[in-house]
């Protein structure tokens, strides 16, 4: 059996790339965790707003 990479990259709604290569998201009560292939981990401010599987595209609207 073959395994792909699933990883995806995290943007903001506006279009600014935030990390990539993410492979875990985890919601917070205040924002989001994102885990890269590397196992670093970056938290952001804001909500999760649509996963697009296709693009490998994860976003999130921060707050400002």
């Amino acid at each position: 059996m073959v395994k792909h990479m699933c990883e995806s990259n995290l943007y903001s709604e506006g279009g600014d790339l935030l990390m990539e290569d993410v492979i875990f998201i985890e919601v917070l009560e205040d924002g989001i965790r994102a885990t890269d292939i590397l196992d670093s981990q970056k938290e952001f401010p804001g909500k999760l707003t649509r996963i697009d599987l296709d693009k490998h595209r994860i976003y999130i609207e921060t707050e400002d």
